[in-house]
């Protein structure tokens, strides 16, 4: 650094120096096989710490993405095959009564693929989060519930299946679970959305950190620029220099963050198996290929977008000095 200086005064004083030589071209090779900036400047453990956790964000957020899609495809498709026949009655013997028209109906019916009566237990267990645990006595009347698969093109109108229910059980009401299908469905964009929204912002801030850690390290070896400037370099070379400085540094932090978003990710998966909350409602976290393998692609992504970035910085700022 210190030598810098005089070697550029000496070149800019000798206009034939600038020729290139067989001395300039071997100390063009020593640069090639060297990074131009050196890990005090703008890249270093920073960089790769900063570019770590940038990639452990990415990991998150494209798994959330990828959990999101997966759990939202099994609700659609659990509700769009499923619908729900509800009976009431004014005691327990006409209720009887309906239901074993009712399933008369849906077993004749053309595109019912099953269709099963709960029994009493059973619904008066999905009462319980509203009426309280051993609170519902004989003297309830439970609605039956008949739980019903039907196939496409029975789904698409069930107005024929209506229309006999309603003629051999008339306290019998069909529900396709259209509100709750609207519902999650809309649910589920919203996380998609925002979970590419995160992606995307970590993707933009990761630009922004290599074009400032490129600028600031362009200007912290100013001289050494202008020396390879004088011994015949271009800005093409220059910036290439710049450019595998940080893939270099990219490789290392983002795989750093990658690890770290598995390892993250793993944690979760066991509370929520420990907890048994991934099978009530949020999407549960399986690390296997599907998840893994996308994953993967973040840290290639991270590095060819930070060193594209840097190289493009350099080289607009190389163009404006000049």
């Amino acid at each position: 650094m210190t030598e810098a200086r005089p070697i550029a005064e000496r070149f800019a004083a000798d206009p034939d120096s600038r020729q290139p030589t067989e001395e300039k071209r071997g100390l063009l090779s020593r640069f090639r096989s060297e990074p131009i900036l050196p890990d005090a400047g703008a890249g270093g453990a920073p960089l790769t710490a900063v570019i770590a956790v940038m990639s452990f964000l990415a990991c998150l957020a494209l798994a959330a993405f990828i959990a999101i899609a997966a759990a939202a495809g099994a609700w659609t498709s659990e509700l769009k095959s499923a619908v729900t026949v509800q009976i009431k009655g004014q005691d327990a013997g006409a209720i009887a009564e309906e239901t074993a028209a009712a399933l008369r109906v849906l077993e004749s019916t053309e595109g019912v693929v099953e269709a099963r009566a709960l029994d009493p237990a059973e619904s008066a267990k999905l009462l319980e989060p509203w009426l309280g645990k051993g609170n519902i006595g004989e003297y309830l009347n439970i609605p039956a519930i008949i739980e019903v698969r039907v196939d496409e093109n029975l789904r698409a109108d069930l107005s024929l299946l209506r229309n006999r229910l309603a003629a051999a059980a008339p306290n019998a009401v069909l529900d396709d679970h259209g509100g709750w299908h609207g519902r999650l469905s809309a649910a589920a964009r919203s996380g998609l959305a925002l979970a590419f929204a995160v992606f995307a912002l970590v993707m933009g801030a990761a630009c922004a950190i290599a074009a400032f850690a490129a600028r600031a390290g362009l200007a912290a070896n100013r001289e050494i620029v202008s020396l390879l400037h004088l011994v015949g370099a271009t800005d093409s070379f220059i910036a290439g220099q710049v450019q595998r400085r940080f893939l270099t540094l990219g490789v290392r932090g983002a795989t750093a963050g990658l690890f770290g978003a598995v390892l993250a990710l793993g944690l979760a998966a066991l509370a929520l198996r420990a907890t048994g909350a991934a099978g009530d409602f949020l999407p549960g976290v399986a690390l296997g290929p599907g998840l893994i393998l996308p994953l993967v692609a973040v840290p290639l992504v991270l590095c060819a977008v930070t060193a594209a970035t840097a190289r493009a910085t350099v080289l607009r700022a190389l163009v404006k000095e000049l």
